[in-house]
């Protein structure tokens, strides 16, 4: 009985062994990385590509994903620091969160309403955002204003980041919405079998919409936090391939792309994998394009042994039925 269950639970969070066998390499072959100070460093760094991560894993789950993520990041970062001479912090970080919103409400409504496909929908909103993040910027970068608005993105409470404490309440909030409100039901079974997800009379359109919406949100956010960390905004920020880490983070903490199944702590395993490999090839002083590959040949090797559980998992439920 205890095999099983462990095997089950293997099945189910794959992300465990690779996270195990990542950890033991570092600690034998990589001076100085168990290091608490470098642990710590390693989730504070990560935290705001965690937050963004946290909005695709609720359209993952829906069954979709969102290119238009990397570009959106930059226009809300030019926004919330080139707004500040003009209007004041405040109302710089409200338009550039309204504006990641409204981006995805847009991609929501095309998706949804319109029936337009989703990949073609966010890619061209990729490359509106980010030419409107250029036309913005005039090809110039914008410096913070704010010394508080600087201060969030730097200051600490003990060894967490401000930023990564706002990622880990919005963890908690996360799987609060998604596992005990309906709203986080009904997205499970949209991703799961959409039609009978519709019969069953959930407003799939709707859901779905709101999730791209809650995509956005966190996405600009990400674009704020990233500018109150740098203190500044430049028109190639988080181009070309911040979704990609972003949709790699939660297809490696073990949430499936066909949608049903997953959350938000396996996310965040996925992004403190990632992170531990960048920072494993930093300590290593290995160049930037192998930890990239690297990084790819994971993914490659968690969807493979995915989708031999997965065929394993349905082996067993065929021959019990």
């Amino acid at each position: 009985m205890k095999n099983n269950r462990f095997k089950t639970f293997i099945s189910n969070n794959t992300i465990v062994p690779i996270m195990v066998i990542v950890l033991v390499f570092a600690a034998f072959v990589v001076p100085g990385f168990l290091n608490v100070g470098n642990i710590f460093n390693v989730f504070n760094q990560n935290a705001m590509k965690g937050i963004m991560a946290i909005g695709m894993t609720f359209l993952i789950i829906n069954g979709y994903f969102d290119m238009s993520l990397c570009t959106l990041v930059g226009l809300t970062a030019a926004l919330s620091c080139g707004l500040q001479e003009s209007l004041g912090t405040v109302p710089a970080v409200l338009i550039a969160l309204l504006a990641g919103a409204a981006v995805g409400l847009i991609n929501g409504i095309l998706v949804s309403y319109v029936g337009i496909n989703a990949f073609v929908v966010t890619l061209a909103m990729m490359m509106g955002c980010h030419g409107i993040a250029y036309i913005y910027h005039k090809e110039q970068s914008f410096v913070a204003r704010s010394e508080a608005f600087i201060h969030f993105g730097t200051g600490k409470i003990g060894p967490f980041s401000y930023i990564s404490i706002l990622f880990l309440l919005l963890l908690v909030i996360g799987h609060f919405v998604l596992r005990y409100t309906d709203y986080g039901r009904s997205t499970y079974a949209i991703g799961g079998n959409a039609a009978a997800a519709f019969n069953a009379g959930i407003n799939t359109k709707l859901v779905t919409c709101m999730n791209f919406v809650v995509c956005g949100f966190l996405s600009g956010l990400g674009g704020v936090l990233y500018a109150c960390y740098a203190g500044a905004s430049t028109p190639a920020l988080g181009w070309p391939d911040m979704h990609m880490l972003v949709i790699a983070a939660v297809v490696l903490g073990g949430t499936k792309l066909s949608g049903g199944s997953g959350n938000v702590w396996y996310t965040l395993g996925g992004i403190m994998l990632l992170g531990i490999i960048d920072n494993i090839m930093n300590l290593l002083n290995v160049q930037t394009y192998v930890s990239t590959m690297v990084n790819g040949l994971i993914m490659i090797g968690v969807l493979c042994l995915d989708k031999v559980m997965m065929a394993k998992q349905l082996k067993k439920a065929n021959l019990e039925g």
